[in-house]
């Protein structure tokens, strides 16, 4: 999960997109991506945009690890200007992996920001 957030910041998609699974379920901003294609072609690169031209910090973190299923849930701080607009936010974030052939895979993410009070 870091190294996913890393290759988002970094902008190299390719690296991000090997950390999902092929039926990897993405929630953002009320809408969903049902797999890696449909993230891949929609807002990857958006996102990677956008973690480029923000700073993100940790603030809390919480996870389980199981045999083959680990889930991780953050809350962070993102500040910086994307597109002309100054952005100070809160988010929350939900990532569930499996393991499968012995690597582990991103397969849902949950995203979820406000505008920092």
């Amino acid at each position: 999960m870091d190294r996913f957030h890393a290759a988002l910041t970094e902008g190299k998609v390719e690296a991000a997109l090997k950390l999902l699974s092929e039926d990897v379920l993405i929630y953002e901003s009320g809408r969903a991506e049902r797999s890696k294609a449909e993230y891949a072609s929609h807002h990857l690169k958006a996102d990677a945009e956008f973690a480029g031209a923000t700073q993100r910090k940790l603030v809390k973190r919480a996870s389980w690890v199981g045999t083959d299923t680990a889930w991780v849930t953050s809350e962070t701080e993102t500040a910086g200007t994307f597109k002309g607009r100054a952005l100070s936010l809160t988010g929350t974030e939900t990532m569930i992996l499996r393991r499968a052939a012995g690597a582990w895979k991103i397969v849902h993410i949950h995203w979820s920001s406000a505008t920092k009070r």
